[in-house]
């Protein structure tokens, strides 16, 4: 059955007004006032301000949410003129009072309640419907009126179970409730649900268009009429909230992974600049034990080459050795040959030659005796530089030289003695220095500030005596540092704050025990502590200039301490930063960059003891990498010194041997007896004469010829004999010399490897040996060189320490930047981690985390709430708004195809037409909705990066809080915004558009009421469930036109009117008394209110549409 085809079939269907009741509302005061259409179409009519409007004002009430109510409305009242205040108080005027303001006058005060009551009947089911609303004021300073929601399935009037209220209103709710059909509700939601059930009206929106048909005289724009009143407003918060919780799982979910990236960002630089730093550190390491083992190194192979040495002079050594031996024994053997030549001589009376040849033996005895005398006394004058002489007086005036240079070589012994002594002593003094500079870098290292090491084993000793945290006593200088910018005058502030940064400050929570301790304790340096509150504000320093010194400090303001510190700054170190000498006398408190300090403006202090720029005197700071650097270059100037005091003590004792044989060769030369002890030459004579006697003996006697030269023979071989055997000697003594040495140096080199670990010299060895052809440009090692290789070794290791730690101190200072970087940006992750090279395995352990398990991790996670989740909360969101978008579509056409039925003109319809709008907005989110699904369907990129922008971009908007955002996303998820509607009127036999219009301008006002009544008439189809005018269906079949018809023609009215007929839809029409001929053949029943001027109230009065139109007669 079309939905426009005319019921024709008693009784009548649908729900529809039966009585309305009001009692004590607006002007209708004291009694209850009935109309009673009896669920015929009605005319409620009177003159202008009888009280018309306060009867559509009670029906309104009762079926409308209070929210959405506009009293008046047909009037155009604006929403502050009536209210529910001034219908249950029965405001009738207003008048002035003295103060010049407006007061309403009112029929009834705040001690009065208030009923309004509607009885609906579906005669086809038999079933009637009761909705009552009581009102009443709690009390009179009560602002608005309390209010009870009442439904009835049976029919109730207002003088039955509303006339005895009395002053309990849970008492009369009771006596309401004690029938089960009867139904009580505090608030409108729970009652305007249960009655919407029972009338079949599917949605809240319809009682809108209830609301709005009262006034509707045109359509202004039919996109809007019909996305209110004639489509559903689309339940998508739910599936929305989902999406957007989905999103912000996701959002979390991104946001770790580029949290993740980026702290990996931030530390692979760690990790690579570390990388450099640490071979820079190993090479500097290697280079400093290279430099520590090059001695042991030089020592060991200087014992290889000794020993080869050694092997040949000990070969030469048993070489000589052999050699006298038989040289020894070929002399014996010729010596027993010439005692027996002689002896045969002697036998041939030879006594005179054998006396001669005694006398020569003995000669030659006294000439080797010189001889050796002689050559001793040549060694040692060669010793002192002196000739051997060859005259007594050269031998007296030698003799006076060799005395000089014995007393002179004693006092060069002694000088050499106690340069000896001195330099060994400077050596264990520099040794010690340098022991100390090791621990002191030791302590350093193992923390990050720059209190000397002996303050802090005593602050570290009283911490683990009282069971405290060291950081619970630091020192001032522990927790300040003088500002990056500030560095010029870092010098000069650390000269003023020396003293006052190490002092230890020691929390009101422990001062008493910190004074037990220190009384008991001996502490053998000198220490001053401070009583220092926790938790004191920080100090203001911008009452202070900013050039004074506590200014150019920053403090460590997570310390409990710090507000105490900042407050003693100020107090104390005010002192003004100079930058000229007129600035420096203008100040009381004052501080050159020079490290000049005035305080009071009259004490004056200059300590230059240290160089102000002197870091390894420098005690504040959060970092301490720069001191320990300034210590460990003095360290390796430390070595260096000891080096070179090494090579001065060899030196040393190359000086006391040279004067301790100079002395010795003196005092043989001093010693020597006489010059004849030495003289050769007169013996050398006196062998010449006995040998030439004997040879002139010998000629004499043919017979001892051939003995006597066989003797000479012997003597001559003899004589060769000696001389090469002494040849021997000397040479052979001076092997033996030789071996002392080499033995000696091999002793000094054995103790030199014996003061070296020999763990480490097998570790630098290698590196010794491969740098060695660079180090010494190509030469070989040689004992004899082994001083100058040593030197060359050093200076080319010297020169590699120091471009090394140029590149350290670069790359330190990078490594540092990497960490701070980090640690600004991640301040949570980077709570336990120092900016310092030691602390880089912490934060390569962080990264490896981060690479290994963390960022794949938070990925995995990301791409899972991307692709399963999000996307596709995000494609069930689009399907169900597609969904929505499809329903809209197939109700518009189920409305065209009853629209159909009916004529609008003759032998022409009205069709709505249903198309996407253009609104740019709608239209970029619906291409942002496409576009997230077809990357949706697309292989992930990566880590899914892009599909996230596009989802993020979409979901932050509709997620956005901005008054801006909120409208735009109302917009675009509403799927009736979706479209634009406009109505085409058609020819009924072609379809062909006759006229085409989006809404009822540049019409006349029939034209635009006859359109209007059309609109209204699909729209009341729809939102009252009226599709099907089936008996077995349930629908609310009343509507109320309030003063429609003022201005219509004859002929827009007759239409409307008929069209409601069609619809089989009961009608009250609200009217003047105007156009009544036009309405009577429509109407049965009239309701005729007036008001009595005097009164102030109104009545009401129900009669015929028979009975009104004869006494409209009669009284013309």
């Amino acid at each position: 059955m079309d939905l426009f085809e005319e019921a024709a079939r008693p009784p009548q269907l649908g729900f529809r007004l039966a009585r309305l009741e009001v009692y004590n509302w607006g002007t209708f005061d004291g009694e209850v006032w009935s109309l009673a259409p009896e669920g015929a179409t009605s005319l409620l009519t009177g003159d202008v301000g009888s009280g018309k409007s306060t009867l559509v004002d009670a029906i309104i009430t009762l079926l409308v949410p209070p929210r959405r109510i506009t009293y008046n409305k047909a009037a155009d009242a604006s929403a502050k003129e009536r209210s529910l205040s001034s219908y249950v108080r029965g405001y009738y005027a207003h008048h002035s009072t003295a103060e010049g303001t407006s007061r309403p006058e009112a029929l009834r005060d705040k001690r009065e309640y208030s009923v309004i009551l509607g009885v609906f009947t579906d005669e086809n089911f038999g079933r009637s419907v009761t909705l009552a609303q009581v009102f009443w004021y709690k009390s009179e300073s009560a602002a608005t009126p309390s209010r009870l929601y009442v439904l009835a399935e049976k029919p109730l009037s207002i003088a039955e179970r509303f006339s005895r209220l009395g002053g309990d209103m849970r008492a009369f709710r009771k006596r309401l409730e004690a029938d089960d059909f009867i139904h009580t509700y505090d608030d409108y939601p729970l009652y305007g649900r249960d009655f919407r059930k029972l009338f079949g009206i599917r949605q809240e929106q319809a009682l809108d268009l209830f609301q709005q048909t009262i006034s509707l005289k045109k359509v202004d724009s039919l996109t809007e009429f019909v996305r209110a009143n004639m489509l559903e407003t689309p339940d998508v918060e739910g599936l929305l909230a989902g999406l957007l919780h989905q999103f912000r799982d996701l959002e979390a979910a991104h946001a770790s992974v580029v949290r993740a990236r980026e702290q990996q960002q931030l530390l692979v630089p760690v990790r690579e600049t570390g990388a450099r730093y640490r071979r820079l550190r190993s090479e500097r390491e290697t280079y400093e034990r290279m430099g520590e083992a090059l001695p042991a190194w030089l020592a060991r192979r200087d014992i290889a080459a000794l020993a080869a040495q050694a092997e040949a002079a000990e070969q030469q050594r048993q070489t000589l050795s052999g050699e006298i031996a038989a040289l020894a024994d070929e002399r014996r053997a010729a010596e027993r040959r010439l005692a027996a030549v002689r002896a045969g001589l002697a036998q041939q009376g030879g006594a005179r030659l054998a006396a001669l040849e005694g006398q020569l033996a003995a000669l030659e005895e006294k000439q080797e005796a010189r001889r050796a005398a002689a050559a001793r006394y040549e060694e040692s004058a060669a010793v002192l530089g002196l000739a051997v002489p060859e005259t007594a007086a050269a031998f007296a005036a030698n003799r006076a030289q060799a005395q000089a240079a014995a007393a002179a070589a004693e006092e060069e012994l002694e000088q050499a003695e106690e340069e000896l002594a001195d330099q060994q002593g400077n050596l264990k003094e520099v040794e010690a220095r340098l022991a100390r500079l090791d621990e002191e870098i030791a302590s350093l290292a193992a923390r990050k500030s720059s209190i000397p090491s002996a303050f802090v084993r005593l602050r570290d000793a009283l911490a683990e005596d009282l069971g405290l945290a060291a950081a619970e006593l630091p020192f001032a200088g522990e927790l300040m540092e003088v500002r990056a910018e500030e560095c010029a005058w870092e010098g000069a502030l650390e000269r003023l704050l020396h003293g006052f940064a190490l002092s230890l400050l020691v929390p009101e929570a422990h001062y008493g025990e910190v004074v037990g301790w220190m009384e008991q304790h001996r502490l053998a340096v000198r220490l001053v502590y401070y009583r220092a509150e926790d938790a004191l504000p920080l100090a203001d320093f911008s009452a202070l200039s900013e050039d004074a010194a506590c200014c150019k400090l920053a403090v460590r303001q997570e310390s409990p301490l710090a507000g105490w510190l900042t407050q003693e700054l100020a107090r104390r170190f005010r002192h003004t930063c100079c930058e000229s000498l007129r600035a420096f006398r203008a100040e009381d408190y004052a501080l050159t960059r020079a490290g000049q300090v005035k305080t009071g403006g009259r004490r004056h202090e200059k300590d230059d003891r240290r160089a102000i720029d002197d870091r390894r005197q420098y005690v504040m700071g959060f970092s301490n990498l720069r001191k320990v650097e300034a210590l460990r270059q003095e360290a390796a100037d430390q070595v260096q010194e000891c080096e070179d005091l090494k090579a001065l003590l060899r030196r040393c004792k190359a000086q006391r041997k040279k004067a301790r044989q100079c002395g010795e060769a003196g005092m043989r030369l001093s010693a020597a007896a006489a010059f004849t002890a030495i003289d050769t030459a007169n013996v050398a004579r006196d062998i010449q004469t006995a040998r030439a006697e004997i040879a002139a003996l010998r000629a004499e006697d043919d017979a001892g010829q051939k003995l006597r030269g066989e003797e000479q023979e012997l003597l001559t071989r003899l004589s060769g004999l000696r001389r090469a055997i002494e040849s021997r000697q000397r040479t052979l003594s001076r092997c033996l010399l030789v071996l002392e040495q080499l033995q000696a140096d091999r002793a000094a080199d054995q103790a030199e490897l014996a003061r070296t670990d020999a763990l480490a010299l097998a570790k630098a060895e290698p590196l010794l040996t491969a740098h060695a052809a660079d180090a010494w440009g190509g030469r070989t090692f040689a004992h004899e060189e082994r001083q100058s290789l040593q030197n060359s070794y050093q200076n080319w290791l010297g020169a590699r320490q120091r471009e090394t730690a140029r590149e350290l101190e670069t790359e330190t200072s990078r490594l540092a930047a990497a960490m701070e970087a980090f640690n600004r940006s991640f301040p949570a992750q980077a709570r336990d981690l120092l900016p310092r090279p030691e602390a880089q395995a912490e934060y390569e352990a962080l990264l490896e985390n981060l690479e290994r398990d963390g960022l794949p991790q938070y990925e995995r996670r990301f791409r899972a709430l991307l692709e399963e989740n999000t996307i596709n909360q995000m494609a069930l969101f689009y399907a169900n708004l597609k969904l929505r978008a499809q329903e809209i579509k197939e109700r518009i056409a189920s409305i065209n195809a009853s629209l159909k039925g009916i004529d609008y003109d003759a032998g022409r319809y009205i069709e709505i037409s249903c198309v996407h709008t253009h609104v740019r907005a709608v239209q970029d989110f619906r291409r942002a909705l496409d576009a997230c699904m077809a990357a949706a369907a697309d292989a992930p990129d990566g880590c899914g990066e892009q599909q996230y922008a596009q989802v993020a971009a979409l979901a932050s908007r509709l997620r956005a809080d901005t008054e801006e955002d909120k409208r735009w996303r109302r917009e675009v998820v509403d799927v009736r915004n979706w479209f634009d509607f406009a109505a085409a009127e058609c020819w009924r036999e072609t379809g062909e558009e006759y006229e085409h219009f989006t809404d009822s301008g540049g019409k006349s006002g029939g034209q635009k009421e006859k359109l209007a009544y059309t609109i209204l008439a699909a729209s009341i189809v729809y939102n009252f469930g009226l599709e099907g005018s089936h008996a077995g269906e349930q629908s609310l079949r009343f509507a109320v036109i309030d003063e429609a018809f003022l201005k219509s023609s004859d002929a827009s009215a007759r239409f409307g009117l008929k069209l409601f007929q069609q619809l089989d839809l009961q009608l009250l029409v609200v009217t003047p008394l105007l156009k009544i001929p036009t309405i009577a053949p429509f109407v049965q029943h009239v309701g005729f209110v007036w008001q009595d001027d005097v009164q102030h109230r109104s009545y009401l009065r129900n009669i015929s549409i028979e009975e009104f139109t004869a006494e409209q007669e009669g009284q013309r």
